[in-house]
């Protein structure tokens, strides 16, 4: 039931996050959507080390639960469209080209935070229809999510396609790019928007009939039966959160009463070559909102991106 994977939901451990996405050299880099600076990156502890590692379960895709990129234990449900026109309006979107390539910092805050992880993005940016699978090379080290490591950073590279064409976002040419591991308590990672510089993009004059994004007869029945299942437990857990604001001041003084401690010996090397056969002593061979249920409605709590609103995850072609 909804309130059986809620209850799971809410004592799920978080263990990895992206701090930043590099593209074409001189560009602004990308971070993770929803990435808390406030957050140490110093300690494994649940709170606050762990709070904005986002979480990205299918289940929980295909439940209506969340959107296409997860969620955070912090802010709930991550608003692919919202924090792309964030991320654009802070101009903290890299560019990127077809055929190239994007380097893409991850924090590992403990064991399962580990790779390997894989890659995959949505040219339309967030109408969650048509991920594609993505090359990715100088992987994070681990088996099966897990390894020894803990409050490290690793850099891994990202191929994108040659056939590139992102056509999302206000501008018309972000694509969202998102990657995860397959540990058993996540999977963790998280996604970031690129801004292309040599597709077509879309059309700035494309009307309405012209939108080709779609689902299936057989997704979109599922999807009402699992909404209409969803909704009263839905709207009374919104109602419970209490407002956005209420929440979000809560969760902001519960950090500032308790911060964190620097844990001794706290690695902060930053890799850009990760050793296959694990870590070294520095952790890299070369060394280097609120709002929701349990934490997880995300941004408008259970309305237009928690449960049910969304349109299947995606398949409205922007309903995200």
């Amino acid at each position: 039931t909804l309130l059986a994977v809620a209850a799971g939901i809410s004592s799920v451990s978080a263990h990895g996050v992206i701090l930043s996405a590099q593209g074409e050299d001189g560009s602004t880099p990308s971070q993770g959507f929803l990435l808390n600076e406030d957050v140490a990156r110093n300690c494994t502890s649940i709170s606050p080390c762990q709070q904005d590692s986002t979480i990205i379960r299918d289940s929980e895709i295909k439940q209506n639960i969340v959107n296409g990129c997860g969620r955070t234990e912090i802010a709930g449900n991550i608003d692919i469209g919202e924090q792309t026109e964030v991320e654009l309006g802070k101009k903290r979107v890299t560019k990127a080209k077809k055929g190239g390539s994007v380097a893409v910092t991850i924090h590992q805050v403990n064991a399962d935070g580990a790779g390997p992880y894989e890659c995959d993005l949505d040219d339309t940016s967030n109408s969650g229809t048509n991920f594609q699978k993505l090359d990715v090379s100088n992987n994070v080290p681990g088996a099966n999510g897990l390894s020894d490591a803990k409050f490290q950073k690793f850099t891994i590279n990202v191929a994108l396609p040659e056939d590139m064409n992102c056509k999302g976002g206000s501008t018309g040419d972000v694509c969202t790019v998102r990657c995860r591991n397959n540990a058993l308590a996540g999977p963790f990672g998280g996604c970031f928007a690129i801004q292309q510089t040599d597709g077509t993009g879309r059309a700035d004059n494309k009307t309405a009939s012209q939108i080709t994004t779609a689902q299936s007869l057989d997704a979109i029945s599922k999807q009402i039966q699992q909404n209409k299942k969803d909704f009263d437990t839905a709207k009374q857990a919104n109602i419970a959160a209490g407002s956005p604001d209420t929440v979000a001041a809560a969760a902001a003084s519960a950090l500032a009463s308790d911060p964190p401690t620097a844990t001794p010996g706290a690695s902060s090397s930053s890799s850009s070559g990760n050793d296959d056969s694990g870590n070294d002593d520095s952790g890299n061979d070369d060394s280097g909102n609120n709002g929701g249920f349990g934490g997880f409605g995300g941004g408008n709590g259970f309305s237009s991106n928690g449960f049910g609103g969304n349109g299947g995850n995606g398949g409205n072609g922007g309903g995200n």
